[in-house]
């Protein structure tokens, strides 16, 4: 009874403290806090709040030093100066951001019982020093050949860019031609080549970094993107820089840099490296800066050239240009019948013949060029389940040659359209693909995919299974049985490796926590398993989905950036998998912080583990172990209590508040029963005080709390009333809701 009482207790207070933390007032009630400009009036008023009557310093703060002696041009927007002068505690900045980090690590410090001491952060340039073979990145230039492309282009504007911002120096710029005839140039050079032949093995997106014994640093990539990963790499692995992500982390959180006095770009660095799977693609979030990055730019073409798109139901979204003209009326199952066309149809293959054609001469038309922009024509069918495909004799007839598979007909189909685009367009290497997916993901037992047709084999939803996202793709951790498991799938990807070349083997996979939005699920240790699983049975290609938002309440940011990692280099250790974890976590909500949301995030991992094979496509959340959840739920509210009060600015406690927002409810679920419906008064009042505190956080950041394909599925929490008798799974039941906007 006296721990639910003092629980109690300490929730209000809490809740209490941080309200008033996160609100800027400008009225103050301590004569210890005194500013030097107006802007300083919400830290200090943070200040008052946050400390109260443990405030025993007197303190100044603000944008204007003038009089104390502390310089502040200097500083980065986020940066500040706290001096300790005499009797006096100073917090200076050059901007309101950097006084509010300031009079958190002030505040932080007093909490803490720590010596105040001196401190100046983030002053002038990241790196002080930065040198290629001892001489200084001021004596170079970056300089590649006349005839480069867009992609080699970007690369020295990136790298210019990078040095610029880790050091402070310019780098300039030229073509050879350019450099040649410059009469004031650096006599020393960073060389930016492209590997257009293959000659040195490098594909389309490795690198080799070299700096030879003159000091040239050169970065030589392969055709299409090499050498723009190369520098990236470079810039990521050599300089510090870290490229964390682009959707709800906010802007100035989006990238992070080590500071160092010196860095010596020397013959250590040299390595060649190219991807364990040669080609993947994240959709969705994904951090903007890393090697395979899914869209580069969407005005930068050359981040889709030479490689296949993975399939996504070309002939439902083309089905209007296939079936017109003389093909009119040919098919109208899709509105009138709910089914797939019918793949032994000649009428309906002509069709489909001549839209692949036409697919293809129309963007030759219009300058495109086969194995730049043009790869592969998409055949992929209607996305509707298994149970649509055609049931004619003939169809029939091929499915049981075949094995009793629906891939039958359309593999066959897949085949013919490949043989009419090699006799079309000859010695080009055009390519069309279908699906290994909800009706056809059994390989077909007779015929073999054409050396031209991409398979893309989607880990989601069969006949048979659904994706288990507890568990590697292999299957092996998983039940061996139908239903929720990846073994039944892993089987059936192996049989279409056997039958085909896995370099054609496109594999479609959602790493997501789907709809569920207000729990979070520990998707991203799969990652490293995963990409090793698919690297040993050959697969090449691999497309991650994460169409759904994130609103930093789930990490499917954080499973992108280590699936993006892992499938360019699948060799590294659990504990260096771990590191990047917590890297993550440290840079992107602060280190005091990200330290305990890792412990966090750790601890849900071990519930959702002890229950088994799961999936959150949909609207259970049976996917973690409720008493191992009950068991632990002082522990994961401690954490994130302390969390949130270690953000060290605005921007991490808003990112922090929203995170915790799912943990927060797995605890409710754990208890709800036993201490809200079959509890005590007292139980009752700590569940009450618990529940509202998630409901005003679901409400203020207008979190989603159902996903779905489209904006108009996500779902929020409905204008009504706090009703604590109202359980919390009620939220996540579909039925329950209004449909918001995002």
């Amino acid at each position: 009874m006296k721990k639910i009482i003092s629980l109690i207790l300490a929730a209000v207070m809490l809740a209490a403290c941080l309200a008033s933390c996160a609100v800027s007032r400008s009225a103050r009630t301590s004569a210890r806090i005194r500013t030097t400009s107006s802007d300083a009036e919400s830290a200090a008023a943070w200040l008052d709040a946050r400390l109260g009557e443990r405030l025993t310093d007197s303190v100044v703060l603000g944008t204007d030093s003038d009089g104390y002696g502390v310089e502040l041009s200097g500083l980065e927007n986020d940066g500040y100066v706290i001096r300790v002068l005499g009797d006096e505690i100073a917090l200076f900045a050059r901007t309101p951001a950097g006084l509010d980090r300031a009079a958190r690590k002030y505040a932080r410090a007093i909490e803490s019982g720590a010596c105040v001491v001196d401190e100046t952060y983030h002053e002038g340039y990241p790196v002080k020093r930065l040198t290629i073979a001892g001489n200084d990145i001021s004596e170079y230039a970056i300089v590649y050949a006349d005839s480069s492309s867009a992609c080699v282009s970007a690369a020295g504007n990136e790298l210019a860019t990078y040095s610029e911002k880790t050091c402070g120096a310019t780098v300039p710029r030229f073509n050879e031609s350019e450099y040649e005839a410059a009469s004031e140039k650096p006599e020393r050079r960073i060389v930016l080549t492209e590997d257009v032949e293959n000659i040195k093995g490098l594909g389309d997106e490795g690198f080799t970094i070299t700096v030879d014994e003159a000091g040239d640093l050169h970065i030589d990539g392969g055709k299409w993107r090499g050498a723009l990963y190369g520098v990236w790499d470079l810039v990521e692995e050599n300089l510090g820089w870290r490229f964390l992500g682009s959707r709800f982390i906010p802007a100035d959180k989006q990238e992070y840099v080590y500071e160092a006095e010196h860095i010596d770009l020397s013959a250590e660095i040299n390595r060649t490296e190219t991807p364990d799977i040669p080609i993947i693609r994240a959709g969705g979030s994904g951090p903007v800066r890393l090697k395979h990055t899914y869209n580069l730019n969407p005005a930068d073409a050359y981040g889709s050239y030479g490689w296949a798109r993975a399939t996504c139901h070309g002939l439902q979204a083309n089905h209007w240009k296939i079936f017109s003209g003389e093909y009119e009326g040919l098919y109208e199952g899709l509105d009138k019948e709910g089914k797939q066309p019918c793949f032994t149809n000649e009428d309906i293959l002509e069709a489909i013949d001549h839209f692949a054609v036409t697919f293809v001469q129309e963007k030759l038309d219009l300058g495109q060029q086969i194995g730049k922009e043009i790869t592969c024509v998409d055949l992929g069918h209607w996305d509707g389940l298994w149970y649509t495909f055609c049931n004619c004799k003939n169809c029939q007839k091929v499915e049981m040659e075949e094995g009793n598979v629906h891939s039958g007909p359309v593999v066959r189909m897949g085949n013919r359209v490949c043989a009419l685009l090699e006799k079309t367009f000859p010695n080009t290497g055009i390519c069309a693909s279908v699906f290994g997916y909800c009706g056809t993901d059994k390989a077909p037992k007779l015929t073999r995919p054409a050396h031209n047709l991409y398979i893309s084999f989607c880990y989601h939803v069969s006949s048979d299974w659904v994706s288990c996202q507890n568990h590697c793709l292999s299957g092996e951790e998983c039940l061996q049985s139908a239903g929720t498991s990846n073994y039944l799938a892993a089987k059936e990807l192996e049989e279409w490796a056997q039958i085909m070349d896995p370099a054609m083997l496109q594999i479609w996979m959602y790493p997501s926590n789907a709809e569920n939005y207000c729990f979070n699920a520990p998707l991203y240790r799969n990652a490293l398993k995963d990409c090793r699983y698919l690297r040993s049975i050959g697969v090449s290609q691999l497309f991650i989905d994460s169409e759904w938002i994130d609103n930093g309440v789930i990490n499917e940011e954080l499973t992108m950036y280590l699936y993006l990692h892992f499938a360019w280099e699948c060799d590294v250790t659990e504990d260096e998998e771990l590191a990047m974890i917590l890297e993550w976590f440290e840079l992107v909500y602060g280190k005091d912080a990200g330290d305990l949301l890792y412990e966090l995030s750790m601890l849900a991992e071990k519930a959702g583990d002890r229950v088994g094979c799961w999936s959150s496509l949909g609207h259970d959340v049976d996917y973690v172990d409720y008493e191992f959840i009950a068991k632990y739920a002082d522990k994961i509210r401690e954490l994130c209590d302390k969390a949130l009060a270690m953000a060290e600015d605005a921007e991490a406690e808003a990112l922090i508040e929203k995170y915790i927002t799912g943990f927060r409810f797995m605890t409710l679920l754990a208890e709800y029963d036993d201490m809200y419906v079959n509890g005590t008064p007292e139980q009752r009042e700590f569940i009450t005080a618990n529940y509202r505190q998630w409901w005003d956080t679901v409400r203020k950041y207008h979190l989603t709390t159902f996903g779905g394909l489209s904006a108009d599925k996500w779902l929020y929490l409905p204008d009504v009333e706090f009703d604590p008798d109202m359980h919390p799974h009620t939220w996540i039941e579909s039925e329950t809701y209004e449909t918001g906007e995002e």
